[in-house]
């Protein structure tokens, strides 16, 4: 492994401003005396089965009163980064929405039903493996096989210091013991145009992909405690070759495509045609997640059931209501007279 002496002055100096907050798509690092928390994650996972190869786009929000923090992402095999494309999660929003009708049958207002969808050297227990820009981050790709070294290299980076090292250290021990790659992220200000970002009080990170090999589809979680706010929303698009799930998620949305619903896609959503196969298997999944719940990674598992659903919201009274209101009316109208 290469050395800590060895980093390259500019990266230190691109580094060194980043400091505490980490995402549970990784965590949020931000400076000493500085506060971030991330609120919202939003990911597109695609995982192949055969090949076992997982992409993971990744979209959190966040809120701070710092400009300057740095991005821990765990993950479980040497990734590939890319930068990815945020009007990929408009239209997957687009795509699983409910749909929304006026009531015209069954009895109650306003509520939604489920229905069916349609038919390096090892030198010091560090390795910089890999330094690159990608988009607006700097970034590297890191391995360890000692927890301390890689605590004291983040230190020297800039990434950890006094303020979170108690919490950072030992979540960063769990993922070396479980032998998994990390990847850091520092938002690198030559490379934006700060007008298209809020970036003090709070703000949308730009995505960005990651490719690695995994044994199962997983979303690595729990670093994210590190930089979560009380209650932060985590919705998961994940695309396999079934319907899957995770433990406490609500799902939104199930759709397996046949070859006219892929058709559409590929007439209404530019951005997520390439994405989408007939065949693949699409669920949204959504989870309100505090701290002290994102004790584990979120590993995906087949549902209960590879049945579709959509949801649909209703407005308006019942057909049937309606009518029913009418005769009750008519009769006491003619009570009176």
């Amino acid at each position: 492994m290469r050395r800590i002496e060895s980093t390259t002055a500019s990266l230190l100096a691109a580094l060194v401003l980043a400091a505490t907050g980490a995402l549970a798509d990784g965590c949020l690092l931000a400076p000493w005396e500085y506060e971030i928390y991330e609120t919202e994650q939003i990911a597109y996972l695609d995982y192949d089965a055969e090949t076992g190869r997982e992409d993971l786009h990744l979209l959190p929000k966040f809120y701070g009163d710092t400009q300057d923090f740095a991005w821990i992402v765990p993950v479980p095999g040497l990734p590939e980064l890319e930068t990815s494309d945020p009007d990929i999660f408009r239209q997957l929003s687009l795509l699983t929405a409910p749909e929304y009708r006026h009531r015209d049958e069954g009895w109650g207002c306003d509520r939604y039903d489920e229905l069916p969808g349609p038919a390096g050297d090892q030198d010091n227990g560090v390795d910089i493996i890999d330094e690159q820009l990608v988009g607006i981050y700097r970034t590297m790709i890191v391995g360890a096989d000692d927890a301390a070294a890689l605590t004291d290299s983040l230190s020297t980076w800039g990434f950890i210091h006094a303020d979170n090292a108690d919490e950072v250290s030992p979540m960063l021990a769990a993922y070396v013991d479980d032998g998994w790659y990390f990847v850091t992220l520092k938002v690198d200000s030559t490379a934006f145009d700060e007008a298209q970002y809020d970036w003090y009080w709070y703000g949308a990170m730009h995505p960005i992909r990651l490719g690695f090999d995994a044994d199962a589809p997983v979303y690595p979680m729990r670093i994210s405690a590190l930089s979560a706010d009380y209650d932060t929303s985590v919705t998961l698009f994940v695309n396999a070759d079934r319907r899957l799930d995770f433990v406490g998620a609500e799902t939104l949305y199930a759709n397996a495509f046949d070859a006219r619903e892929k058709r559409a896609v590929d007439t209404g959503f530019e951005k997520l045609a390439p994405l989408i196969a007939t065949g693949d298997y699409l669920t949204k999944l959504r989870r309100i997640y505090a701290p002290e719940q994102m004790i584990a990674d979120v590993y995906l598992v087949p549902a209960g059931s590879n049945a579709e659903f959509h949801q649909v919201y209703y407005s308006g009274l019942p057909m049937t209501t309606g009518l029913l209101l009418g005769v009750v009316g008519l009769l006491l109208w003619r009570r009176r007279s």
